[in-house]
């Protein structure tokens, strides 16, 4: 169970993990946390001499909002953020963190139409001079993940809840433009037709039009307070899963904007997410033996260790590459053949199901087009939704595009993808159809996988083109001009495989000339036994973030290794006020951690990221099955 979940409600706790291509939070979530936002940032009597507490009043704040150029902005309570009566709540210092002012409220995306979307803002009483836009997750529509006073944000974000306000930062996140977090019910009109304006804003432009509105904001509002003209130093954009995807969308669309970017766990092209995650939703249903009961799952990962926990020299629980395995499903599974006890096999079904999972989506012409899962720490993310009645129904989930209804959270963002964005509600198109399986002995790609059409794939990457942040020669200009990007992604991630990232980069070195050189300006780091946007796993999972890539941007201290801990439960979040159990150094891209021998193995400082190291290049079956570049 995830460490920052533990103790929540069941249905909570899912709503989590299976958001937002992917992070999106269902309605339970929502008020959850609006609840809980609610309790820790409940209005507090200041003192008159207060600055803050005196401007932290709504009459104020659309004032400032009137003075804006970039949009039109309008101060007021919205339904999918913080619970404020008018708008505005100021909340004292306490705890370490300093008196700040919450504001919610709309701004317009789009002028010739009025299109909105709604904002959150937390603009503290030091401000350091700098704004950071935090991303969404999911297909949006709540301000959960974007709200640097939460302490959900040490998930979008890594590093302590607070840390965001006591640096100083006026941070700034958006809906999107749509309210409720259904797969894509809100981007359907009345009259059954598809409102392009709101995909728009999901796409790209909400973000595009609060990087302009959110820091014009910010030196409205502090320049109004301190009573001389103060300006934006410095930017910055943060944000995991489809907020690392917004991240990497910003830095390809609107890279003058920021100086530095931090894209976790980055869903970094939709479209081919989309295609992987309906095929796992399918998969369970190919045949009545094809489910895979979570008694069953548990089975695999300590198979896997076997094989592969050596392979980086130490047997210490922890995959440091998991592209570098040779684990096979189909030879090293344990077979039902009838001498095997009941719950300690599995059937041809159920082996074909982890292969699919694990094994590349490709197309007609075996060309990949979603790389498979990451094997190590295993988990089913996928198939844990009712199992239809007619597991043959060409829609087995109805309704399924909304993550409320009854398919899976990512049955409903996939479903959405391609049957409102792409097939614009057409009621003859069935996600379903588009969907096949084949076995194939030969080639890297082997194993039982999904195929989809080329042409499928294509009308589907230029529908959606503009939120896709992973084509290469995107990056370019946020290159040109020095920005640093930092990009993180968890190597037992259920949801977004690690995959992307590794090929991603591959593919930016090779744009690039090479490595060493890419890493001027773009670096990765991957964490072992975590899962997705660090929400559980065994490994060392929470680090510094956003200390590391201003250091890199301001200080130009080049982010070489990282020290990432892994910190005891406390209800539903981390305990910060304990030591961590473990740390260990996240070596960048493609060094590897390495035990020096002798020391404490759960201690960082019994491991280095040695110079030159490539041990993250190494390729085994498991990574060519999935479709890892070599």
């Amino acid at each position: 169970m995830s460490d920052h979940l533990r103790g929540q409600p069941r249905n909570t706790r899912r709503a989590l993990m299976v958001a937002g291509i992917l992070l999106a939070l269902p309605a339970s979530a929502a008020l959850a946390w609006q609840s809980a936002s609610e309790t820790q940032s409940a209005p507090v009597a200041a003192a008159p001499a207060d600055p803050l507490a005196s401007a932290c009043r709504a009459d104020v704040m659309q004032s400032v909002a009137a003075a804006i150029t970039s949009s039109k902005v309008e101060v007021k309570p919205i339904r999918n953020g913080p619970r404020l009566a008018d708008g505005t709540r100021f909340v004292a210092a306490a705890g370490g963190v300093p008196a700040y002012c919450q504001i919610t409220g709309s701004f317009v995306t789009n002028p010739a139409t009025g299109k909105t979307a709604n904002f959150l803002a937390n603009l503290p009483a030091n401000w350091n001079g700098k704004y950071l836009q935090l991303g969404c997750g999911g297909h949006c529509g709540i301000l959960a993940v974007s709200d640097a006073a939460s302490p959900i944000i040490s998930i979008s974000a890594q590093g302590r809840p607070g840390q965001i306000l006591q640096k100083g930062y006026a941070s700034f996140g958006t809906d999107q433009g749509h309210e409720g977090t259904g797969g894509g019910a809100w981007a359907v009109n009345a009259d059954g037709t598809v409102n392009q304006d709101a995909i728009d804003d999901l796409l790209y432009r909400a973000n595009m039009v609060l990087a302009d509105m959110g820091k014009e904001f910010a030196r409205q509002f502090y320049s109004r307070l301190s009573g001389k003209w103060r300006k934006v130093e410095r930017s910055y954009f943060a944000g995991c899963s489809a907020g690392g995807r917004d991240a990497l969308v910003a830095a390809s669309r609107f890279p003058e904007q920021f100086d530095g970017i931090l894209a976790g766990s980055p869903a970094s092209n939709s479209v081919r997410v989309s295609f992987h995650g309906a095929a796992g939703a399918l998969a369970p249903l190919r045949s009545a033996d094809a489910d895979l009961p979570p008694s069953l799952v548990a089975l695999i990962d300590p198979i896997v260790k076997a094989q592969c926990d050596r392979l980086d020299g130490m047997a210490d629980g922890l995959i440091q590459n998991p592209a570098a395995c040779n684990f096979r499903p189909e030879r090293d599974l344990p077979r039902c053949d009838g001498k095997l006890p009941a719950g300690k096999c599995f059937t041809k079904g159920q082996i074909d199901t982890v292969s699919m999972m694990l094994t590349a989506v490709t197309d007609e012409t075996g060309a990949v087009v979603q790389p498979g899962l990451s094997p190590s720490d295993f988990q089913f993310a996928y198939g844990r939704s009712p199992r239809p009645a007619d597991i043959n129904a060409i829609e087995p989930w109805p309704g399924g595009d909304s993550f409320g209804g009854p398919g899976d959270g990512l049955w409903a963002a996939a479903n959405a993808a391609f049957k409102i964005f792409v097939h614009r509600n057409d009621p003859a198109f069935h996600t379903r159809q588009m969907i096949s399986f084949a076995e194939s002995e030969a080639g890297p790609i082997r194993g039982l996988h999904a195929v989809v059409p080329q042409v499928e794939v294509a009308r589907a990457m230029t529908a959606l083109r503009a939120g896709i942040g992973d084509f290469p020669e995107g990056q370019d200009a946020f290159i040109r001009r020095g920005g640093k990007l930092l990009i993180w992604h968890n190597l037992s991630d259920q949801l977004l495989t690690p995959y992307m990232s590794y090929n991603q980069y591959k593919r930016l070195a090779a744009r690039h000339g090479g490595y060493e050189r890419l890493k001027r300006n773009v670096r990765l780091f991957t964490l072992p036994g975590t899962a997705h946007c660090s929400m559980s796993g065994v490994g060392p999972g929470n680090f510094d973030a956003l200390t590391a890539l201003e250091n890199w941007v301001e200080k130009r201290k080049t982010p070489d290794a990282l020290v990432a801990d892994l910190y005891p439960a406390r209800g539903p979040m981390l305990d910060f006020g304990k030591p961590p159990s473990r740390s260990m150094p996240l070596c960048a891209f493609p060094a590897m951690a390495r035990y020096k021998g002798s020391g404490d193995i759960n201690a960082a400082a019994s491991w280095t990221c040695p110079a030159g190291d490539n041990s993250m290049l190494i390729v085994g079956e498991s990574g060519r099955r999935a479709g890892v570049i070599e």
